[in-house]
């Protein structure tokens, strides 16, 4: 590359990374997680909560009861010094055999519904703030142990919206 060159393409790379910069998503960790209990106990599920696998124009809807279900509060201590608001909750359940996910095979999926609880939709600078979960689950594997991510999106005090994750281990 010619020295003409070079000089146009450089001020030019620094134009994009500086516009790359005030991106307004991202990850940040700027929370501690304490989960409890560590880990997460599971027990068998609630009668009447159930799941429904869609049938079609030969094979009936099936409703089946989740086999198991567990309880566990996610507590969540700001550390940046900026407050922020939790704008929504993800929960994703894998099957797990000592903390490590086992993939499913063929066509077989994890099915799991949950109920949460928040002490409130802020988590305010350098405080705290918790959520509360009941997670049932039925797994492939017909196992309990299981490893649950909870997402947490946030918008802080300075406009910028981020996710954080925590992961959940069930016995």
């Amino acid at each position: 590359m010619n020295r003409t060159a070079t000089l146009i393409l450089l001020p030019l790379a620094a134009l994009l990374c500086a516009c790359s910069s005030t991106s307004t998503t991202g990850t940040s960790t700027a929370a501690t997680f304490t989960i409890t209990p560590n880990p997460a106990i599971a027990v068998t599920g609630t009668p009447g909560w159930t799941y429904t696998i869609v049938g079609d124009a030969t094979h009936p809807d099936q409703i089946i009861q989740f086999p198991w279900q567990t309880t566990f509060t996610v507590s969540m201590h700001e550390n940046a010094g900026v407050g922020r608001n939790i704008t929504a909750i993800a929960v994703k359940v894998q099957q797990s055999s000592g903390g490590i996910v086992v993939t499913p095979s063929g066509t077989a999926v994890e099915h799991w519904d949950y109920k949460s609880q928040a002490s409130s939709n802020r988590l305010p600078a350098n405080g705290d703030a918790s959520v509360s979960f009941t997670v049932a689950y039925d797994l492939p594997n017909k196992g309990s142990e299981a490893l649950i991510t909870i997402s947490f999106s946030y918008v802080d005090d300075n406009a910028l919206a981020f996710s954080e994750s925590t992961q959940v281990q069930v016995h």
